[in-house]
């Protein structure tokens, strides 16, 4: 399976907090 693993940035700047989006390649080839 091919994947794209991408930490998304939430929170304060001083305490930010990532949140792990896993995407799956195939669905992004739709467009």
């Amino acid at each position: 399976m091919a994947t794209k693993i991408r930490l998304k940035r939430l929170g304060k700047i001083r305490s930010p907090h990532y949140r792990i989006i896993v995407i799956d390649s195939r669905a992004k080839r739709d467009g």
